[in-house]
């Protein structure tokens, strides 16, 4: 069993980003953003899930546009393109499965 708390990482920062929990095939990152920061279009090459702790964010993926709240929670496959928006002061849980967890590079 392992357990993880999430802190607070936008006291002197606009972005945060950690790990939260590493596993032999996948991983969980705490990624924070004040309102009105934005991701630029990436991907990642594992599945992916969102989950938001707390506030709103905007995500891009693909052609499709969808704002996020607690209540709902996003899936994407590999090497879907996507980009975020907060929308609130926003932590968002993104839970990486497969062996490579890695980010892709950024289409800018």
């Amino acid at each position: 069993m392992k357990v993880a708390e999430l802190k607070n990482l936008l006291e002197a920062r606009t972005i945060g980003k950690t790990s939260v929990l590493e596993f032999s095939s996948g991983a969980v990152i705490n990624l924070q953003l004040k309102a009105g920061q934005k991701v630029g279009r990436h991907h990642t090459p594992s599945d992916t899930i969102i989950h938001v702790v707390s506030g709103r964010v905007r995500f891009g993926v693909g052609e499709e546009t969808v704002d996020l709240t607690k209540d709902v929670v996003l899936h994407m496959d590999p090497k879907e393109e996507h980009e975020l928006e907060a929308l609130e002061d926003t932590s968002l849980l993104v839970i990486k499965i497969g062996s490579d967890t890695t980010c892709g590079v950024s289409k800018n």
